[in-house]
C-alpha cells in the first residue's frame, strides 16, 4: 500500500530524512518509533503530499504523489500531533465542513458523523462549540474528522496524547480493529507500550533507519538476555557463584530473587543449571524475562548514537 526509496528530505542545511527506505502492506499496523526530532513527522508530511521530498520516490496506493496526489488525498486520512479545529462552530459542523472536501454522499456524511461522534463519546455534545471542549475532547474529535471519509490509509500521529486512560484504551482497540477494514495504519508514538501491542511491525528511525522489524524478530535479534531465578533462600548467599560463571554480565540481588543479564542464553543458561544443581542449591523458578520494546528501542538509539 506504501513504498518509500531512498527518500530524503532537507530544510537547508538541516536533514531531516536521510535515505530512508520501507514497504506498508494493506491492512498492517506499521509504528513509526524515534526520539523528538528523528523525522517522524516530516516523513509524514512528505507520505500525505503536505510537503515534496528534497529526493526518492513515494508510492501510495499505486500512484505517486506528483502524478496522482488527489487520489492519494482522496484515501488517506491524517491526525496530527497537534490538530487544530475550528474552535467558533459547534463539533458536528466541523466534522461536516471537512467531510464536504470528499466525495461523500450526504447520507453517507451524516450516517458517519453520528457514528464517529457516537463511537467517540461526543454525540450528546454534538452541538457545542468545538473550543469548550476538553483536550482529549478535541483529539477524538480530530480522530473523528481523520476517520470521516472511511480511509484506507491513516497516518496518526500521537493518537492517544491527552486521553484519559478510558478514552486511550478505546482508541487503541479502535485501531486495532481497523485491520479487519483493510485499513492500513502508519502509528507515529512515544507510547512504546501501544506500539508493541498494536503494530505488526516497528521501525526505529534517528533521521535514518535504525531497524524495521516486528517486536519478535527485535527479541530475537537481541543476544543479551535476562535471567530470573527465584530461589528458595536469600540469593545473596550465591551471588558470588553466579557472577563467576562465564558469560554472566550483570548480576542484581533482591531477596530471594537473582536477575542475570547474560551473553548467548542458549550457551550459558545450562551452565548456571548445571552450577545451580551441583551445588544442591534448591530453586523455585528460573525463567527468561522477554526484552521489551523499550528496553530493545533504548540500546538501538544508545548503539547509533555511539557510532
Amino acid at each position: 500500500m506504501i513504498n518509500v526509496e531512498n527518500l530524503t528530505k532537507k530544510f537547508n542545511a538541516i536533514t531531516a530524512v536521510e535515505d530512508i527506505s520501507f514497504n506498508i502492506g494493506e491492512s498492517e499496523i506499521f509504528a513509526f518509533l524515534g526520539p523528538n526530532g528523528a523525522g517522524k513527522t516530516t516523513t509524514i508530511r512528505m507520505l500525505s503530499t503536505l510537503i515534496q521530498p528534497t529526493s526518492g520516490e513515494i508510492t501510495i496506493d499505486g500512484r505517486t504523489p506528483s502524478e496522482g496526489g488527489e487520489h492519494i488525498r482522496s484515501i488517506i486520512g491524517l491526525l496530527t500531533e497537534s490538530p487544530g479545529m475550528y474552535e467558533k462552530i459547534s463539533a458536528f459542523d466541523n466534522l461536516n465542513y471537512y467531510a464536504s472536501f470528499y466525495n461523500i454522499s450526504r447520507e453517507k456524511k451524516n450516517d458517519n458523523i453520528k457514528k464517529y461522534l457516537k463511537m467517540f463519546g461526543l454525540w450528546e455534545r454534538k452541538d457545542d462549540i468545538a473550543g469548550t471542549y476538553s483536550k482529549g475532547m478535541k483529539q477524538k474529535l480530530a480522530l473523528a474528522r481523520a476517520l470521516i471519509h472511511e480511509p484506507k490509509i491513516l497516518f496518526l500521529d500521537e493518537p492517544t496524547a491527552g486521553l484519559d486512560p478510558e478514552s486511550a484504551h478505546m482508541v487503541r482497540g479502535f485501531i486495532e480493529s481497523l485491520k479487519k477494514e483493510k485499513t492500513t495504519v502508519f502509528l507515529c508514538t512515544h507510547n512504546l507500550q501501544e506500539a508493541s501491542s498494536l503494530s505488526d511491525r516497528v521501525c526505529i528511525i534517528k533521521r535514518k533507519i535504525i531497524r524495521i522489524a516486528s517486536l519478535e524478530e527485535l527479541r530475537g535479534d537481541n543476544q543479551n538476555k535476562k535471567i530470573e531465578i527465584i530461589f528458595k533462600e536469600d540469593a545473596l548467599r550465591y551471588s558470588k557463584l553466579l557472577e563467576n560463571i562465564e558469560g554472566v554480565k550483570v548480576l542484581e540481588i533482591n531477596k530471594n530473587i537473582a536477575s542475570l543479564i547474560v551473553e548467548n542464553p542458549f550457551n550459558t543458561n545450562p551452565i548456571i543449571l548445571r552450577k545451580i544443581l551441583d551445588n544442591g542449591i534448591d530453586i523455585v523458578y528460573f525463567n527468561e524475562i522477554k526484552a521489551t520494546l523499550e528496553d530493545i528501542y533504548l540500546d538501538l538509539i544508545k548503539d547509533e548514537e555511539a557510532k
